[in-house]
């Protein structure tokens, strides 16, 4: 980083402040499907950014790239709803497609923690399995996150970003090193819980954050038509300032 990385977190942490108010303006129709994905999709990446700053500020920043790679997820899809309405139907399909391996495996009858969904009626299982088949019919099938980063003209960061971000999300041993093995000398470590960190340890996150999170909101309101682009236009040439883009991060 080219600033100070209290510089870059006292931005964000400005931004998920001053946006809330921001979010007051913004004119929907909850009932519209498409506007309903795209305001749910915003309000979770919303509140993951102020779960990052929470950690961060607590200084227990083992959780953020967790955090941070459904903040990016988040981004891809809400991206590529407001590029193309149809994308909606692409996540609807995953959706049934998650609660039917579900269903049917509460079917089974052997797994106590889906005893509660082993009580829906086979009817109500054909009808979601019916619609399943219809949207694939269409051509409107689950999409692997390769595919939804292609669609966005992100392929690059799933290749760099998101594998950091992965490794992390599922304990590779890359992230459990990096996370708790101290360097003392040239020929010896030592293994720790709580690992001593300083801002510059969650600078790159921080930078990574601020931008995507800043990225879905200039999305969100211009796509809502908002009458505060402008205003959001002016944390976006403060942001590119700072140096504080995610191109400009260094993995």
């Amino acid at each position: 980083m080219t600033i100070p990385p209290e510089v870059l977190f006292h931005f964000l942490k400005k931004i998920h402040n001053d946006f809330q108010s921001l979010t007051e303006v913004l004119q929907f129709d909850k009932w519209h499907a498409l506007h309903r994905a795209i305001i749910t999709l915003y309000g979770s990446i919303f509140e993951l950014t102020g779960s990052c700053i929470t950690l961060i500020d607590k200084e227990q920043i083992i959780g953020v790239p967790i955090l941070l790679r459904s903040i990016l997820e988040g981004y891809i899809d809400l991206l590529n709803l407001v590029h193309d309405a149809n994308y909606g139907y692409h996540l609807e399909a995953s959706l049934l497609k998650e609660w039917l391996k579900l269903l049917d495996e509460a079917k089974v009858g052997n797994n106590e923690f889906l005893t509660y969904l082993a009580t829906i009626p086979n009817q109500t299982i054909d009808q979601l399995k019916c619609k399943y088949k219809e949207l694939k019919k269409k051509g409107y099938k689950p999409l692997a996150i390769e595919e939804k980063f292609k669609r966005a003209a992100m392929y690059k960061e799933y290749r760099s970003i998101f594998n950091m971000l992965c490794c992390d999300s599922h304990n590779n041993l890359r992230s459990l090193f990096t996370r708790h093995i101290t360097q003392e000398y040239p020929d010896d470590f030592s293994i720790v819980i709580y690992k001593a960190s300083t801002p510059k340890d969650s600078a790159m996150h921080v930078a990574l954050i601020a931008d995507y999170f800043l990225k879905a909101t200039e999305v969100l309101h211009d796509f809502l038509k908002s009458p505060v682009r402008d205003k959001i236009a002016l944390y976006r040439s403060e942001l590119d300032r700072l140096g504080g883009e995610a191109s400009s991060v260094t993995i």
